[in-house]
């Protein structure tokens, strides 16, 4: 797990190494701690610092969005965890690192899947050339380290399904060896990703004799889950029997789970300030992807998430804690990215970055009133069919590719016919339902979406996916399988 990818530069002799493990800041106190934070499946809109008024479902992160920068319009690089991730930590976009097959297509792969080139360089693998001790508590399956996010980390945990005090008190530990040097914790968690088990809104949705035989049932089912008694694609069949699996029942426990995601965050939190970290930490706070509750047709609500690009599906928070709670309250309306999140953690770091990267520090929209404009690329997979799109800040234009294209040019081919083409106006329609080249397009509208066809397809003409495949062992597609992905 050494350095690798060339072009490196390495701060040299000890004083610009303890400078880099600073951050350059001469108001720190010592070292500057990063933690970064991915909650899994997490929508933006369901948090109440983005707008989300219903219920009371996140004051610790809330809290946590006031002492920072709160980036209103942050969109993933695609909509499930595997490409989503290895594009937050490597800053690069999915049909670049080339770890993009759909997990469906290992069947008819001989149980291969790509992974991280060793040629590429992670954001774990700078840190610790910089002196960071690094380590990352993950969920583990679609994070485990074997699909290229272990690279740089000397610790790394998949014990993080589901949150309860073991591993969250290992984590904890694990921070307070490290106060006094500098360090970089990737904390990762399912917590808020199918099955769904926050049980504090059912009697919103659910008669009141209902209420209890269901939030036993689910309670108990969490308990053995934890225990590792029972595998995760039981729970489906806990509420079919209890005729309540419906969309308003699986919004509810999955608000719920934000809002236990949400105490374990504020848990952390204090751990932080007990040890007298958090002033002088980096704290990044985001997610891979959302999740779909019948938005585009009434049958998706468990589990749905991977198969377009809408905006439930990819908007997801961005929470940036600086050093010394600078910035704290801004909130930045300009798009940001997942590819964004590696150069801006260095440029706070003060730390040189690698010449692969290919997205921009977000510096720029926290400190300019007029900050300039960013594109958005996404991808969506799903089994040999699959989406593209590129957002601007008031267009998001996307085609759908078909398994024909896909098996005979792969994954960065646009065909010159699409299986389908979308054009939105974000500024009236910021929920993506009315297409505007349905029906035949206007003329201005049909300009717009030709100008996006033609840079989506120069940014995919310019990618170089570089990926290696391996082998899944046996145990693994069985976890992934109890998820859900290779159902």
């Amino acid at each position: 797990m050494g350095l690798r990818g060339a072009g490196f530069v390495v701060c040299a002799g000890l004083t610009a190494l303890a400078a880099c493990g600073r951050g350059g800041d001469a108001r720190s106190t010592g070292p500057t701690p990063f933690v970064l934070i991915s909650i899994d499946t997490l929508r933006a809109d369901r948090l109440n610092c983005y707008g989300y008024e219903r219920r009371t479902v996140s004051p610790s992160i809330d809290a946590l969005a006031r002492d920072g920068i709160l980036f209103e319009n942050h969109i993933s690089a695609a909509p499930w965890t595997i490409p989503a991730h290895i594009s937050l930590l490597t800053s690069l976009w999915p049909s670049n690192h080339g770890v993009t097959a759909s997990l469906r297509e290992i069947k008819a792969s001989e149980d291969e899947y790509p992974v991280l080139a060793e040629s590429r360089t992670t954001l774990a693998e700078i840190l610790r050339a910089h002196g960071y001790s690094t380590a990352a508590f993950t969920a583990g399956d679609t994070l485990d380290p074997g699909f290229g996010y272990g690279q740089g980390f000397s610790l790394y945990r998949t014990n993080m399904l589901k949150l309860h005090d073991g591993p969250m008190h290992e984590m904890g530990q694990w921070v307070a060896d490290q106060r006094r040097g500098p360090f970089f914790l990737f904390w990762h968690t399912f917590e808020a990703h199918a099955p769904y088990l926050g049980t504090r809104f059912l009697e919103e949705v659910l008669p009141p004799e209902r209420v209890e035989p269901v939030r036993e049932a689910v309670e108990r089912f969490a308990k053995r889950l934890r225990r590792g008694e029972v595998q995760v694609g039981r729970f489906r069949s806990i509420l079919v029997r209890r005729e309540v699996f419906e969309a308003p029942v699986l919004e509810a426990l999955y608000v719920g789970a934000v809002a236990d995601t949400d105490r374990w965050v504020g848990v952390f939190l204090e751990r932080l300030r007990a040890l007298e970290l958090y002033d002088r930490a980096l704290i990044i706070f985001t997610s891979d992807h959302g999740e779909e509750f019948a938005e585009r047709s009434p049958d998706a609500f468990y589990n749905a998430h991977g198969h377009n690009l809408h905006r439930e599906m990819v908007r997801v928070p961005l929470i940036v804690k600086l050093p010394g709670q600078e910035a704290a309250g801004t909130r930045v309306a300009a798009l940001s990215r997942g590819v964004d999140v590696m150069p801006t953690v260095l440029d706070v770091l003060r730390l040189p970055g690698s010449p692969q990267m290919q997205g921009m520090s977000l510096r720029p929209l926290w400190e300019s009133e007029t900050p300039g404009s960013r594109t958005v690329f996404v991808e969506a997979l799903e089994e040999l069919r699959e989406e593209k799109a590129i957002q601007t800040e008031r267009y998001k234009y996307l085609v759908r590719i078909g398994p024909e294209s896909v098996a005979r040019w792969g994954r960065v081919h646009i065909p010159l016919s699409p299986m389908g083409r979308e054009l939105y106006d974000l500024e009236s329609d910021p929920g993506e339902t009315s297409d505007l080249l349905e029906g035949g397009a206007s003329p201005e509208h049909a300009r717009v979406a030709g100008e996006l066809d033609r840079a989506l397809r120069e940014h995919m003409a310019a990618q170089r996916p570089d990926s290696r495949p391996e082998t899944i062992a046996p145990a693994m597609l069985e976890r992934l399988r109890e998820l859900g992905y290779l159902e």
